[in-house]
C-alpha cells in the first residue's frame, strides 16, 4: 500500500510541475522556509501552490501525506540540481524535447485561452436543446428475464414439471443452472432488444410478466426462461438528459471555434505547401510499404 502511495506522489509530483494551468492560484508566499537544498528553499507558500496545482484528486492524497510530498520534491530539486551540474541541459537531445513540450505547452494555453473557455455551453443552451429535441432522449422499452440453462433437454423437461408443480424458480436456477448467473437465481438483469441471442430475446418478448415459458435450445444448452419484469418507453427528464446534451453542444462547439481559429491563421499566416515534393515523399513511402491504403 505504502508503495502504491509512492507511486501515485511521484506522479503528483510530476502533475505539479506540467499543471502550469492548474485551477487553484498560487498563494502569496509567507516566505516561511520548510526546507533547504544547497543554497535553494523550499518555502510554505510555493509548497502550498505546488499542491493547489494539483488535480483535486492528488490533493486528496498528498494532504493526507505531507511529509511523504515534501520529501519527494526534495529528491525532485536534488534530481534537477544534479542535471544542470551535469550540464544535461545543454544536451542536444534535451534541448529538442524541451522544446517540443514548451511548443506543446503553449498550443495547450493558446487553444484553452482561445476554444475551450468560449467553448463553455450556458444552462439556457441546454435547456433550448433539450426543448427542442425531446424526442432524442427517450429510455428504450427493456426486459428483465432469469432462466434456468442446462446441458440436457430432459433434465430441463424434469425441471419445467417442477416449476409446475411449484417449485422455487431462483432455488431451482442456484441447483440446476450451469450458466454464470445461477448464483443470482439465474436473473439476467436488464436488457433492450438486440442485446442477447435472437432466439432467447424473441421467447422472452412473448412472455408476460411472471409467466414462464417453453422449454428452449439455443447453442448455449436447454433454458426455461421467465419473464420478471418490463419498463416501457420514456423520456428522460431534463436532469437525467442534461449532462449529455452539455457535453455533446460544448464538443460541437469547440470543433467550431477551433475550426475558426485555424481559419484565422491561415488567413494571417503564410501557409504554402510543395505539393509536388510531397506527392514524391508519398509515393516513396508508400513504394517502401510506410503508408496502407
Amino acid at each position: 500500500m505504502m508503495r502504491v502511495v509512492r507511486v501515485i506522489i511521484v506522479v503528483a509530483v510530476f502533475a505539479s510541475c506540467m499543471g502550469v494551468y492548474g485551477c487553484g492560484k498560487a498563494r502569496k508566499d509567507d516566505g516561511k522556509v520548510i526546507a533547504t537544498v544547497s543554497n535553494s528553499a523550499i518555502t510554505l507558500g510555493a509548497f502550498k501552490a505546488r499542491i493547489e496545482r494539483l488535480p483535486a484528486y492528488y490533493q486528496r492524497i498528498i494532504k493526507n501525506n505531507l511529509k511523504r510530498y515534501l520529501d519527494e520534491t526534495i529528491m525532485e530539486k536534488l534530481l534537477y540540481e544534479e542535471a544542470l551540474r551535469k550540464g544535461l541541459d545543454r544536451d542536444k537531445e534535451v534541448k529538442e524535447i524541451l522544446s517540443e513540450a514548451r511548443k506543446k505547452i503553449l498550443i495547450s494555453k493558446l487553444v484553452a485561452s482561445q476554444v475551450d473557455e468560449k467553448a463553455k455551453v450556458s444552462d439556457g443552451e441546454i435547456q433550448k436543446y433539450y426543448d427542442e429535441h425531446k424526442d432524442e432522449f427517450k429510455k428504450p422499452e427493456m426486459w428483465r428475464a432469469s432462466h434456468i440453462l442446462v446441458a440436457d433437454e430432459a433434465q430441463a423437461r424434469s425441471i419445467a414439471e417442477e416449476l409446475v408443480k411449484g417449485g422455487d424458480f431462483a432455488e431451482l436456477a442456484k441447483k440446476y443452472s450451469i450458466d454464470a448467473t445461477a448464483s443470482r437465481g439465474g436473473d439476467i438483469g436488464f436488457f433492450r432488444t438486440g442485446q442477447l441471442v435472437p432466439e432467447f430475446e424473441k421467447a422472452c418478448l412473448k412472455l408476460e410478466v411472471g409467466q414462464t415459458g417453453e422449454v428452449l435450445h439455443t447453442q448455449f444448452g436447454y433454458h426455461i426462461i421467465k419473464l420478471t419484469d418490463k419498463r416501457e418507453s420514456a423520456a428522460e427528464s431534463y436532469d437525467e438528459a442534461r449532462r449529455a446534451i452539455e457535453s455533446e453542444l460544448n464538443r460541437k462547439k469547440r470543433a467550431i471555434l477551433f475550426d475558426e481559429m485555424v481559419s484565422d491563421l491561415k488567413s494571417r499566416y503564410s501557409v504554402n505547401i510543395n505539393e509536388e515534393a510531397f506527392e514524391v515523399f508519398e509515393a516513396e513511402e508508400k513504394a517502401k510499404g510506410g503508408i496502407v491504403e
